[in-house]
């Protein structure tokens, strides 16, 4: 009979008393996969050669301190991470450095003041589509007698008082000049408006001149140094840029081709957030653009077989399309975390600015709505003034899957059942499975071993009940009874698993018939 505690050497015979721990997860409840977000973003030209390659953060602060307030990066952590109401909790953040584009220009935007005030007013900046930032407001006192240029100096005073503002306010004699404090491409959507209130007081304010931002970086190196890491989501800063979003489809792979971190060696993958504020996706001018539509249609150059990017929208929002994406995920990561079984539908981008009037265009309706969802793209509506999501999908629309079946379409799909079903499997194969002894079944009970029967009771038993009790597996007997598993027939030391399992559905779609007819006597 083999020993069953061998802490102390089988050879001794002296007196001695020993003990020892040896640890297992064998019964572990198996959880959820733990989210992570991975932020590939630009510091401010000041901070570019002393921020980190990599910053872990908790709070925005941190961003702002390393890479810069104005920075592309603080933008997208301000929102993730927020003064108040932090709903990310423990889920990692890490800023992933990208170094600027060489030759990139930063967008300037000049605006001439004219008049003498004629009273007292207070006037306001609105900077991507905010007159505060933060509680930080973008006020300025114009005061009876005050010139142009006093004016424009106190324009500058209250644009550079904003401690989050992404552009640092300047003057020349009468002009008010606006400076993004990084360079590059992304920089071009900023923009700047003045609010009078209807009380001008004698003051006019007219932008003369606009130098455009330019230049797209490399985001590749700071993919590299995700490393073996899973991050699940990506905030992608640089919007619809077409250089971007294909790093991100190299980076992150097929899961039909099994490459990327789809490789079945590694099975990382992730998904990845880009905005944009487009209103109409269907005109058949936006084909072909550029503007990053063409990789949501239905063009030779679309997305179709792509899983990795995911469209934002925040149509007619002049905010940022790194402030869109940073939303998105912000309203996601949280249910991913917890609720995976849970689509983000109903829920409202807590941070993205639109005017009370805004038209959404073709996101307004329904049933174009649908024509987005078809081609790729997620959707929005307005609800108390808030972007309210609809449909959160990939790029992911191919031509041979019926539209009522596209395989890696909805991000709840991917996201909260394609990956939990492999982070499930993986820490009972991690328990019960690597480096063990294979033996036949019934002939050995010996420590460390595992026989293909043991693993298919471990599945039936812990896997697939703990799916189907979270609401990610449907119809347990399905995938019971299509469980196999065998030893290699070449390979002694190969052990095969093969199991069909059905993803649970979200109530999207909803149709109801109400037969009614009279109170007949």
């Amino acid at each position: 009979m083999a020993s069953i505690s061998t802490n102390v050497d089988l050879g001794r015979v002296s007196a001695v008393v020993g003990y020892g721990i040896e640890a297992t997860l064998e019964g572990i409840g198996l959880g959820f996969l733990p989210q992570s977000i991975g932020i590939p973003a630009q510091a401010d030209t000041v901070n570019e050669s002393t921020a980190p390659s990599v910053l872990s953060f908790t709070s925005s602060k941190e961003v702002g301190d390393e890479f810069g307030y104005g920075s592309q990066a603080y933008q997208i952590a301000r929102i993730l991470r927020p003064k108040s109401g932090d709903v990310l909790g423990g889920i990692p953040t890490k800023i992933l450095k990208v170094a600027a584009a060489g030759g990139g220009a930063a967008k300037v935007i000049t605006t001439t003041v004219s008049g003498t005030a004629t009273g007292n007013a207070t006037h306001y900046l609105k900077v991507n589509g905010r007159t505060q930032l933060d509680g930080d407001s973008y006020a300025f006192s114009v005061e009876t007698g005050d010139t142009a240029s006093e004016v424009a100096t106190k324009m500058a005073s209250a644009m550079n008082a904003v401690l989050g503002c992404p552009m640092t306010g300047s003057t020349s004699t009468a002009d008010f000049i606006a400076t993004a404090d990084s360079v590059g491409a992304f920089t071009d959507e900023y923009n700047v408006e003045v609010l009078t209130q209807g009380n001008a007081v004698g003051m006019s304010y007219a932008t003369v001149s606009t130098a455009s931002g330019s230049g797209v970086p490399s985001i590749s190196t700071a993919l590299g140094n995700i490393g073996d890491e899973w991050v699940t989501m990506i905030v992608n800063g640089f919007g619809s840029e077409e250089t971007i979003l294909d790093a991100l489809e190299d980076f992150n792979g097929d899961a039909n081709t099994k490459t990327g971190r789809y490789d079945a060696t590694i099975f990382k993958p992730c998904v990845a957030f880009f905005g944009d504020n487009n209103v109409s996706l269907l005109t058949e001018s936006s084909e072909g653009a550029g503007d990053g539509i063409t990789e949501i249609t239905d063009t030779p150059t679309g997305r179709k077989s792509e899983m990795t990017n995911v469209f934002c929208p925040a149509p007619n929002s002049k905010g940022t399309a790194a402030e869109a994406a940073a939303n998105m995920c912000v309203l996601y990561a949280p249910l991913a975390q917890s609720t995976p079984n849970v689509d983000p539908i109903g829920l409202s981008y807590p941070d993205m600015p639109i005017d009370s009037d805004t038209d959404i265009g073709d996101f307004a309706d329904v049933a174009k709505r649908d024509q987005i969802v078809k081609i790729g793209g997620s959707t929005v509506k307005l609800v108390s003034g808030l972007y309210n999501v609809v449909d959160l999908v990939t790029t992911y629309h191919p031509d041979n899957e019926p539209q009522t079946a596209v395989l890696f379409r909805w991000v709840r799909d991917v996201v909260g059942v394609d990956f939990n079903f492999r982070y499930a499997y993986k820490l009972l194969e991690e328990i019960y499975v690597v480096g063990k002894t294979i033996v036949q079944p019934g002939e050995s009970s010996a420590t460390g071993t595992i026989s293909t029967n043991r693993w298919k009771s471990i599945l039936a038993s812990q896997y697939g009940p703990s799916l189907v009790d979270n609401a990610l597996m449907a119809d347990l007997s399905y995938f019971i009874e299509s469980l196999n598993v065998q030893i290699g027939e070449s390979n002694p030391n190969r052990f095969e698993t093969n199991f069909k399992a059905k993803r649970t559905g979200t109530a999207r779609v909803l149709d109801t018939t109400n037969q009614t007819t009279f109170n007949f006597g």
